[in-house]
């Protein structure tokens, strides 16, 4: 995709993990309708991208980071928020009630289980493959959640007096959003 798709915001960001791109973290958003009155725990913070996204939205963001090193480079990705703690801690440690739990671990069975009885609404799990998908969705599922699995593809064309098709490199699949609503 273009660089279009990222904010420019972005570009200061030190980087050395994978992130959850825009696309992704639109759908996120969008979901679970978050707004200003919402607390949001993020598990696995990485290089801050979706951390970015939230703090513009919502009241208060708790991003867990258990590495030393990207706990530091969220610090400085994420100094000019005032609404985001960033806390060097396993996601397994979590203890704030949030309307949102978004995880991005590899960890995610060990974190739902622990950070279950906190989840007012949604919890929210990033995941790579189909694999991992099936396991988290099938985890939600059993502690209760009305679960969706998600996948969404954003494709760019390219248009001019001639041409109207899609391009020839895209980024179809990022990664499966696995969404729970717990039921009140």
């Amino acid at each position: 995709m273009g660089k279009f798709f990222l904010d420019k915001g972005l570009s200061r960001f030190k980087r050395r993990t994978a992130v959850i791109l825009p696309k992704d973290i639109g759908l996120i958003i969008g979901i679970t309708a978050l707004s200003k009155d919402h607390v949001v725990v993020e598990i696995g913070g990485g290089s801050g991208y979706a951390s970015y996204y939230l703090a513009r939205i919502v009241k208060h963001l708790y991003v867990y980071e258990r590495r030393q090193d990207i706990y530091e480079d969220l610090l400085y990705n994420l100094k000019t928020f005032d609404n985001v703690e960033v806390i060097n801690k396993d996601g397994k440690e979590a203890d704030k009630h949030a309307y949102l739990y978004l995880i991005d671990s590899p960890d995610f069975i060990d974190v739902i289980k622990n950070v279950y009885n906190y989840v007012e609404r949604w919890l929210v799990i990033y995941l790579p493959n189909a694999n991992q998908a099936k396991d988290g969705y099938m985890e939600l599922k059993k502690l209760g959640f009305k679960t969706y699995m998600i996948r969404s593809i954003l494709e760019e064309w390219e248009v001019d007096e001639n041409i109207l098709k899609p391009k020839h490199k895209q980024l179809y699949h990022t990664a499966f959003i696995i969404a729970g609503e717990k039921n009140t």
